[in-house]
């Protein structure tokens, strides 16, 4: 064999060699593994640039390990959101009115107003994609088509949107899943120990009360104080576990405005004690013939609901209710729940609204909503 034929086999062994070598060790590596984890939010010590969050709708979408840029869906989100991360939102579904803007923050009143996805469905796509939030979310109760309604807002913007469902029962683990989502763990938790211990707190002390002794109420609305909200719905979760609501219609609204009603039918009813909305006839049922005629008038058991910076009772039915809860009970059942309220009012103000509320604040806003002598 020549040099020239040598030279040529000995390049063609070493070929051979590194080929084998090459896919042997294609052969051993591991598959490409995520490097994202599937589901939940970053630990500490994982923080890569995107993971998958699953939602309370058990749809897995792809979010910012940092988000910075919130979108709240409607009212419910909104004000939930305010409490625990406002100063992400770069945008409102509605705005605050001079009355919330004083607790929550004058600040807020300056972001845009995009509309809201559910109810009035007025939300503008277009300007949602334009301002590039990281994430749009929607808190509250479980909706028939929540996970194509979610699937829908990023569709038509291509943001990621996730659904995280909050009622009474559910708001505090709705807090603690807001706060790892947004970096405000240790807000979230506080939020969210407040209404679970609210909550658990009422409902344990309304299980010693029987049915028979518990209270008859109506809550009213409106101009003329004659619409109301109906027992067994959404809107008035907190009242009907407190006491017996007089009020029954058939096929009741859904809307937190409630259903319309007649005088004869409240004369019929009768209720024991009346909670008036704010901006509803507190200040002219005496001097009305008709509403005077109730017991709950003639009693001195009528109340005004403290309405700022939302309405305690609902509207939205969010966690304003829980604040409701604790001012209905005492009004319902002052010899069970004897604590001391306006510390209530305080502590509830600083951690939901970062605002110290007076003493002069507090009794201008319970002038209407104390017991009466």
């Amino acid at each position: 064999m020549n040099r020239k034929s040598k030279v040529l086999s000995l390049f063609i062994a070493l070929l051979t060699i590194f080929s084998i070598t090459a896919c042997t060790a294609d052969a051993e590596a591991p598959a490409n593994e995520p490097t994202q984890p599937l589901t939940g939010v970053p630990t500490e010590t994982e923080t890569p640039e995107t993971y998958v969050f699953t939602d309370s709708a058990g749809r897995e979408v792809l979010l910012p390990s940092n988000i910075e840029r919130i979108v709240p869906s409607g009212p419910l989100s909104q004000q939930l959101l305010l409490t625990i991360a406002g100063d992400l939102l770069v945008a409102l579904t509605n705005d605050l009115s001079a009355g919330e803007a004083y607790y929550i923050g004058e600040e807020y009143q300056a972001l845009p107003v995009i509309g809201q996805f559910f109810g009035s469905q007025n939300m503008n796509m277009e300007e949602l994609a334009r301002l590039e939030p990281q994430v749009v979310i929607d808190i509250g109760e479980p909706k028939g088509n929540i996970a194509e309604d979610m699937d829908t807002i990023t569709l038509q913007t291509g943001i990621p949107a996730i659904f995280i469902e909050a009622d009474l029962e559910k708001s505090g683990e709705a807090y603690r899943t807001l706060g790892k989502l947004l970096g405000r763990e240790e807000k979230g938790a506080a939020l969210g120990n407040y209404c679970d211990r609210v909550f658990a707190g009422a409902k344990a002390k309304m299980a010693e009360i029987p049915e028979s002794e518990r209270i008859s109420f109506a809550y009213l609305q409106g101009e003329s104080g004659l619409n109301a909200i109906s027992r067994g719905t959404y809107h008035a979760l907190i009242m009907d576990m407190l006491g017996k609501n007089v009020v029954e219609v058939e096929s009741p609204s859904s809307r937190g405005s409630g259903d319309e009603i007649n005088m004869e039918q409240l004369i019929m009813w009768d209720p024991e004690i009346i909670f008036f909305a704010s901006g509803s006839v507190y200040d002219e049922v005496e001097l009305d013939p008709a509403f005077s005629s109730l017991s709950a008038v003639q009693n001195g058991k009528y109340y005004e609901v403290p309405g700022l910076p939302y309405n305690w009772l609902g509207t939205p039915p969010s966690v304003n209710r829980y604040i409701g809860l604790e001012w209905m009970a005492q009004i319902l059942y002052p010899d069970i729940f004897t604590e001391d309220f306006a510390a209530i009012a305080q502590e509830y103000y600083k951690l939901f609204y970062d605002y110290d509320l007076s003493s002069e604040e507090y009794a201008d806003m319970m002038a209407n909503s104390t017991l009466k002598d």
